[in-house]
C-alpha cells in the first residue's frame, strides 16, 4: 500500500467517525485519529462503583488494535510474522471517574515514528459530558523473528508516518 492510498483510506475512515458535538472535545483534532466507541460495562467498575484504573489499559489496547489495523499496519488474521510488535511502554493520567453506562470515545493517534519504534497517544472522553477522562501513551517497538528490536518494515513505516498526528488537545494541569 502506497503512502497516499494509507492517508485516502485513513481519511475515508474518519469521515464517519467525528466526534459529539458539544464539550470539550468538540473540536477535531487531525483527520488521522481513529475514535473507539466504548459502552462502561458492569465488570468494568470497581468496589467504588466507578471503572477500575486497570481497565483503561484494556481499552487501549482495544483502541490501539482498531488504530494499527485501520491503517493497515496490523492484521488481526494476518500470519504471526506480519504482526511482531511489543508493547515497551504503556503510561495513563486518570483525570475523571467514568461510571457504568458512560459511553466513552477512545481517540487514538500516531503521534511519533522511529526507526524500530512508534508512540501512540489515547485521549478518553465521555460523551455526555465532553468530559476528558484519561490520556495516555504507549510505545510499542518492532521486533523480529528471535524477538529482537528490528527496523520498522517500509509499509509499517509509510502507513504509520502517513498517519501523524501531534495535535491532539492538550492535558489540562493538575493546579
Amino acid at each position: 500500500m502506497t503512502k497516499s492510498m494509507v492517508t485516502l483510506a485513513v481519511r475515508a475512515e474518519h469521515d464517519t467517525l467525528m466526534p459529539p458535538t458539544g464539550g470539550p472535545m468538540s473540536t477535531e483534532p487531525c483527520s488521522h485519529v481513529t475514535i473507539t466507541r466504548l459502552t462502561v460495562r458492569p465488570a468494568d467498575m470497581d468496589a467504588d462503583r466507578n471503572v477500575n484504573n486497570a481497565v483503561y489499559f484494556e481499552y487501549f489496547h482495544q483502541s490501539r488494535l482498531e488504530h494499527l489495523a485501520r491503517l493497515g499496519v496490523w492484521r488481526p488474521r494476518g500470519s504471526q510474522d506480519d504482526n511482531l510488535f511489543a508493547l515497551a511502554e504503556n503510561t495513563c493520567r486518570y483525570l475523571a471517574p467514568s461510571f457504568y453506562g458512560d459511553v466513552l470515545s477512545i481517540w487514538t493517534a500516531t503521534h511519533a515514528v522511529g526507526s524500530s519504534s512508534f508512540q501512540l497517544v489515547y485521549r478518553i472522553w465521555r460523551k455526555s459530558d465532553g468530559a476528558l477522562i484519561a490520556a495516555a501513551h504507549s510505545v510499542q517497538v518492532w521486533l523480529d523473528g528471535s524477538q529482537q528490536s528490528t527496523s520498522l518494515p517500509p509499509p509499517v513505516r509509510e502507513g504509520l508516518t502517513a498517519s501523524l498526528c501531534t495535535d491532539l488537545p492538550k492535558m489540562p494541569s493538575r493546579d
